[in-house]
């Protein structure tokens, strides 16, 4: 290859590597913006194209709609739309919440969004057909300016729209006003509102901007696909988060070149190497597995690579400690007995279900049921290292997949048993978790998620085609066909008995997850979760913790994955094992509860039977006792599943626990009904706790006056007269602050009021030997959260009357975050002093008292 051929080939390359870099691009600077003016790491941007895009198809070729108005439809109209709706019912309740729990969020909605786009607009793809491009005949025109790749017109329009973009975004964050409020907001809404920008219209704002450019985004790609699929623009987006990574998620330029950088060499790479593996064999595999893998490459390594990104921790409003702290999720206990009882109905239920499908079940049952049963052993890999360790992994898939193809391998090339190949499946798979936790074990936060997603969609693009993993070829023209074990006079090729056989796989499993839970594995992690800093100041290793996590939840998922495959009789990797079905388990497991093995459970029977018993309308059946009697909209499409599935992991960030550990009360008038007592009264935070007052003590408890100084005075001498202290001076005026002499048997001073209080009062000294009455200025130090640290009071006198200690305390309304103000009754005066009534017993003054409930309320 002489030196003008390779000058020419590669700027060939070059130029043919612009267009699919430019597609890139024009995600990852959409992805980008989406970061840069919300902090969401969204992985639904790849959903909210695909609607667009779908939109446009509709319009374009269903009902014949020219060009303009179909983009104004789907790109002007309906992306901010969404945009809009996102942010205000689900983003806006959550700018507060860890980015960890919007990420996962997000990816409910990018696994609901497309499928809920599908059932309401009816639309459905058609394989081969997609819509045509924006620009008139632009898949047909070609331009050639440099006479060595021509270039077609919608690539050209893409180019220019992408150019157009980055210019236009990069002047609006740099030099315009409301580019500069869109990052303030992101920092910190408390302090935009505070400094008079409307954080919420900013907000909006921003997603619908993000939104907008998801839909211009979508349209563009759209005639790139063959078939317009909601999982292809989920990988295309996982391409374009490489691209954004360059640019660390904040700039657009970087993230632009990144873009346009990996379509160059994507395109070397498939210019050079062909003509390389004419001289050596061996790069002709390089090249089918390096190309296609270079992205996730890409993206692994610049996230685990790059200081910034390594080194990055989860970012909050400096202000956001002025809203009530949110409810602890350990705040409510739930009675042992009732937990005994819930156990013990729910083992019943299990046994009975179990006899029922093993004595009446047919085959269909049996399998569904023993799917549950295998589902339930890879979920359970979810708990160990999401729910335990609180590490959002994204490739439990691939994990499983391993174990599934080990099996395949070593039964199919060397006669292995087949259970012996199991175990040996997920030992390889927890292997490769402790090896893959290696270069994760430093990154924090959504990073690990993104590097594990990573890592699957690697998995999916390169290694399941290699011979010694997925088969190769072979697989592809045979399957991956896998047969079923005996034990003994068992033969587990029966169903029911590998039912069974599964069932106490599970039971195993289950009690080794519950033991590393309430052993010291589990004090451990539970130790990191609550402050990692903390935990390795008293020895415990994070990295090592980390290690051990995923090690245990990969043997974990390999073991399912292999028993699954084993159950199938074959691997059906794309059905069982995909990034996007992977994901899709991730927020079933959340929704439901990833922190308990009854969690797993409830999202793996969700999971195998929710489609037959609910969406196909058989327990409906069974309830009205004939299947003629069911309505005729029933079977209801199976999308619904990943809709509603998707749409409720909205509640992890408000419940990380699950729906199934969150505590169900019933409606506040069946408790009132039930009851007979009136609803209960929440109190905030900074009034004694979260929690609930009841409104019988809002009602029944009597309104404290304020003291006046008569009033005052007279306790003070009432006061005086019991202890035999001398009775204090009248108040003196408002510049005059009198402390007389302190006599020599007092050692400890009075302090002298607050001068900013409106009358000042002279305090007089103690008598040697007396208690030391609280001064004004002890009656509240305000906090920060507003609160006041009440000083202690005597115990009241007898019923005699012969003795009225003082109580020495006052507090500070907490209302508005202030202490010690008007509405206090320690600023009406001096300190309150124990009233004695006329039948000689004590009463406890208005200033000594905690904050009434009507004061904190109102």
């Amino acid at each position: 290859m002489n030196d003008t051929s390779f000058a020419h080939d590669f700027f060939q390359a070059l130029l043919q590597g612009l267009p699919p870099g430019v597609v890139y691009s024009l995600v990852a600077l959409g992805f980008v913006l989406t970061y840069k003016t919300s902090g969401v790491f969204n992985l639904a941007f790849g959903a909210q194209a695909y609607v667009s895009a779908a939109m446009y198809f509709k319009t374009r070729i269903e009902w014949d709609w020219p060009t303009v108005p179909a983009v104004i439809l789907s790109v002007f109209v309906m992306a901010p739309l969404i945009g809009l709706v996102l942010e205000r019912l689900i983003f806006r309740p959550l700018r507060t919440a860890p980015a960890v729990a919007r990420l996962v969020v997000a990816a409910g909605l990018a696994v609901a969004i497309p499928y809920l786009f599908d059932i309401l607009a009816s639309f459905s793809a058609v394989a081969g057909v997609t819509p045509v491009g924006v620009a008139p005949d632009g898949a047909n025109v070609f331009y050639d300016p440099f006479g060595v790749y021509a270039f077609s017109r919608n690539e050209l329009v893409s180019m220019g729209v992408a150019l157009v973009a980055v210019i236009g975004l990069v002047a609006l964050f740099r030099f315009s006003a409301i580019g500069v409020r869109m990052r303030a907001v992101v920092e910190s809404p408390k302090m935009t509102e505070l400094n008079g920008i409307p954080a919420d219209r900013i907000s909006a704002l921003s997603w619908a901007l993000s939104s907008l450019f998801a839909g211009i985004a979508g349209v563009l790609i759209a005639p790139r696909f063959n078939t317009l699929a909601a999982a292809d623009f989920f990988s295309l987006m996982v391409v374009a988060i490489a691209a954004a990574a360059i640019g660390r998620l904040t700039s657009l330029p970087w993230a632009m070149g990144g873009g346009i950088l990996l379509g160059v060499i994507i395109a070397q790479l498939n210019t050079f190497l062909p003509r390389w593996s004419e001289d050596h064999s061996w790069v002709k595999t390089v090249q089918d597995n390096l190309t296609p893998s270079v992205p996730f490459v890409v993206l692994f390594a610049v996230v685990v690579l790059v200081p910034s990104i390594r080194r990055s921790r989860d970012s909050g409003d400096p202000l956001a400690g002025v809203e009530p702290p949110p409810p602890s999720l350990g705040g409510e206990v739930r009675n042992p007995r009732t937990a005994l009882l819930i156990r013990l109905v729910g083992f019943a239920l299990l046994g009975v279900a179990a006899v029922v499908v093993l004595t009446r079940g047919d085959d269909l049952w049996v399998f569904l049921v023993t799917q549950a049963v295998v589902v339930s052993i890879i979920f359970l890999s979810i708990t160990v290292v999401t729910g335990m360790s609180g590490q959002i992994s994204l490739c439990q898939g691939a994990f499983a997949a391993i174990g599934a193809f080990t099996v395949y391998q070593l039964v199919s090339r060397y006669d292995m048993s087949v259970l012996v190949a199991t175990l040996v499946g997920a030992i390889v798979a927890a292997v490769v978790g402790a090896v893959l936790s290696l270069p994760v074990r430093r990154l924090g936060g959504i990073w690990t998620a993104i590097a594990t997603l990573a890592f699957a969609y690697f998995f999916d693009a390169v290694l399941v085609k290699l011979s010694w993993v997925g088969g190769g070829d072979e697989a592809l023209l045979m399957g991956t066909a896998l047969p079923r074990p005996v034990i003994g006079p068992w033969d587990l090729g029966d169903d029911k008995y590998y039912l069974v056989f599964a069932s106490i796989i599970l039971i195993i499993v289950a009690t080794v997850v519950l033991q590393l839970r309430k052993g010291t594995f589990g004090r451990t992690v539970v130790a990191m979760r609550g402050s990692e800093v903390g935990a390795e100041s008293i020895g415990i290793s994070a990295a090592r913790v980390r290690l051990v996590a995923f090690a245990i939840s990969a043997f974990i998922a390999g073991l399912g994955g292999a028993l699954l495959a084993i159950q199938q009789e074959n691997v059906n990797y794309s059905t069982n094992f995909s990034p996007f079905t992977a994901l899709f388990w991730v927020v079933m497991v959340v929704t439901l509860g990833s922190r308990t093995i009854r969690g797993a459970l409830n999202a793996a029977a969700a999971f195998a039977l929710f489609d037959q018993l609910i969406l196909k309308g058989t327990v409906l059946a069974w309830i009205l006792r004939s299947e003629s009697a069911v309505p005729d909209f029933f079977p209801i499409s199976g999308k619904w599943v990943f809709v509603l599935f998707g749409l409720a992991a909205i509640q992890f960030a408000r419940h990380p626990e699950g729906l199934v550990e969150r505590p169900m009360k019933p409606p506040a008038f069946l408790r009132r009904l039930f009851a007979g007592q009136p609803a209960a009264v929440p109190a905030l935070a900074g009034a004694g706790g979260v929690g609930t007052v009841p409104a019988s003590v809002v009602t029944e408890r009597p309104a404290a006056p304020t003291p006046t100084a008569e009033a005052t005075s007279a306790a003070s001498a009432t006061s005086a007269a019991s202890t035999g202290a001398p009775a204090p001076a009248e108040p003196a005026e408002p510049a005059a602050t009198t402390v007389p002499a302190e006599p020599a048997a007092t050692t400890v001073p009075a302090e002298p009021a607050a001068t900013t209080e409106p009358a000042a009062t002279t305090v007089p000294a103690p008598a040697a030997g007396a208690a030391r009455p609280a001064a004004a200025g002890d009656a509240a130090t305000a906090s920060g959260n507003g609160t006041a640290d009440p000083a202690p009071s005597a115990a009241a006198g007898d019923s005699t009357g012969g003795d009225s200690a003082t109580a020495n305390t006052a507090t500070a309304n907490t209302a508005g975050g202030d202490t010690a103000g008007g509405d206090s009754p320690a600023a009406a005066g001096p300190v309150g002093a124990a009233r004695a009534d006329s039948n000689g017993g004590s009463e406890q003054s208005a200033s000594s008292s905690p904050a009434r409930t009507e004061d904190v309320v109102s």
